[in-house]
């Protein structure tokens, strides 16, 4: 069985920054003469254990708590967390290679070594976060220069909106309709992401998610997720009942066609989606708003789809787009 996307991804970032603070380490004990196996050992276990912490509870659902207190405390309580994980490897270290005659002295080198160490973390850090914000493939493109011309591609484009949104944040106010949108993603980015889908932008109250066209019809990737993300929602019913007082519901337009992809801008840089499957996408999820529908998609998917038609897609009629010569064919597509 094929490990989950979302998995894969985890494991290279905790991969990562495992050789990011072995590097760092063996580089640091060679420079000042100690032995070499210690540090790079000692970064080894260091390196993963900050990996972990990272991936598996600080930036997941019981380190909910760390992220929304003051980034002072936030700060201070990662640091202790961090420091523990070192000392921790530390001892592992010297119990592996039997050195602990030498741990005297390693607590009288403890003022200089924990600063560097920190120093070490927060390298290790950053390129995790780095990886969140922009994705793995995003950084390596933009590493390699993949879009400085722009490539002709096709995608699959899906826009993804939260119904009401206005009226949320006027009966809960801003900042909490923001930890509800805040939610909502967070909930539904692993079905998304296991199901081949790449979240291009997140815009407000929704996102744009990106599937490379072959991905996205083959076995109906594409329907598969919206199934995924509906599944996760309504699974946080009570969640959402009991921090918010209501449920939010939601919109979806999929189309998919050939796309521009290229470098934007210059002292920030980005990869940007050109052409009119964005726009179509946009209008589509716009006309489930109009209809009353969670998910609308146009005839084009429709054809595509590897499967074919599902007994859950409908006929809708035709739907025209400004700037789009023809009327576009759209179906309802009514999760499972």
């Amino acid at each position: 069985m094929a490990m989950p996307i979302t998995a894969r991804n985890k494991l290279v970032s905790i991969l990562t920054a495992t050789v990011v603070f072995t590097t760092l380490a063996t580089l640091a004990v060679v420079a000042v003469g100690e032995h070499f196996h210690g540090g790079m050992t000692n970064g080894l276990i260091v390196g993963a254990g900050v990996g972990c912490l990272e991936e598996f509870y600080v930036q997941g659902k019981r380190g909910r708590w760390m992220r929304s207190i003051h980034p002072l405390k936030y700060l201070a309580i990662y640091a202790l967390m961090v420091w523990a994980i070192y000392l921790v490897g530390v001892h592992l270290t010297m119990l592996i290679y039997g050195s602990g005659d030498e741990l005297q002295a390693f607590y009288g080198r403890l003022p200089i070594a924990l600063p560097v160490f920190l120093g070490f973390a927060v390298a290790s850090i950053l390129i995790i976060r780095v990886i969140h914000f922009i994705g793995m493939a995003d950084l390596l493109h933009l590493m390699l220069g993949t879009y400085h011309r722009p490539v002709l591609t096709r995608k699959v484009i899906l826009f993804l909106d939260i119904n009401g949104s206005t009226a949320i944040a006027e009966h809960l106010g801003a900042l909490k309709a923001r930890d509800l949108i805040a939610k909502f993603f967070f909930d539904i980015s692993k079905p998304l992401t296991d199901h081949g889908g790449d979240v291009y932008l997140y815009k407000g109250d929704g996102l744009i998610a990106t599937w490379d066209w072959d991905k996205a019809v083959r076995r109906e990737a594409v329907l598969r997720a919206v199934d995924a993300m509906d599944v996760a929602i309504r699974s946080q019913h009570d969640a959402f009942q009991a921090r918010f007082g209501l449920m939010p519901s939601y919109r979806i337009g999929i189309h998919g066609g050939e796309v521009v992809i290229s470098e934007q801008g210059d002292t920030k840089r980005s990869i940007g989606i050109y052409g009119d499957p964005i726009n179509i996408a946009a209008r589509l999820e716009e006309v489930a708003r109009i209809h009353g529908v969670a998910c609308v998609a146009s005839g084009d998917l429709a054809d595509a789809l590897e499967c074919g038609t599902t007994t859950r897609m409908a006929y809708l009629g035709t739907e025209s787009v400004r700037g789009i010569s023809h009327p576009i064919r759209i179906f309802t597509y009514r999760p499972a």
